[in-house]
């Protein structure tokens, strides 16, 4: 059921195959249930040869239902900005963010008081690291292949700058400091950097009742 579900999930089920009447959900299905029957007869105690690819299958379906509910989640706090009248950027920047970073930060909280610092200093980068690298970059090239090379074009406003330039000194003060320090984070470094956010978070909630609200979406 999962390559089935997965079909219908990602919006590729009724598509035709080579031209003919016969659609993708029709071959998912029908490999599918070929599939159980030969796992279920040829199945013992121990675990088969093959055993890894279950998990792995299990990895890519997690991925989808990832997907979704990531979807879901957009859909959700889009129809929250039309009710309030609030940007994408702000509910990306406040609700999304917090909802995405909750589980990171617990997770690096613990392993530094468990007595990995350098895991938990590591994973707060390394995490957005990945998520800017591949959550931006896989989406992109998938549209543009999608559009046949055609560039996409980015919405540039006033918020968009203040976030760029909000991300840029953060990101900046980091790379002088931890070497002027010899790479030891101490506590008013953390304590700076959490008056920056709180700073950041106050400087774009007031851009957006204000600037925003002007109805004024150029960047510069």
């Amino acid at each position: 059921l999962g390559p089935f579900f997965s079909v219908f999930a990602i919006n590729v089920a009724f598509d035709k195959i080579a031209g003919s009447n016969v659609e993708v959900w029709h071959i998912t299905l029908l490999a599918g249930f070929l599939l159980a029957l030969v796992i279920g007869f040829t199945s013992r105690s121990t675990a088969p040869k093959y055993h890894s690819m279950f998990a792995f299958a299990g990895f890519v379906i997690s991925i989808v239902w990832i997907y979704i509910i990531a979807n879901e989640v957009v859909s959700l706090l889009k129809a929250f900005g039309v009710m309030f009248g609030l940007s994408d950027a702000i509910l990306g920047l406040t609700v999304l963010a917090w909802g995405n970073s909750i589980g990171d930060m617990i997770a690096d909280t613990s392993m530094a008081r468990r007595g990995s610092p350098r895991a938990g200093f590591s994973a707060a980068f390394g995490g957005p690291l990945f998520n800017l690298l591949l959550g931006i970059g896989l989406p992109f090239t998938i549209q543009i292949l999608r559009g046949g090379g055609k560039a996409i074009t980015l919405v540039c406003n006033k918020m968009t700058l203040v976030l760029s330039v909000g991300l840029g000194i953060s990101l900046v003060f980091s790379f002088l400091f931890m070497p002027i320090r010899k790479f030891q984070a101490t506590k008013p470094y953390g304590f700076f950097l959490i008056l920056m956010y709180v700073v950041f978070l106050g400087v774009c909630i007031v851009f957006e009742f204000t600037v925003m609200k002007g109805g004024d979406d150029t960047c510069f």
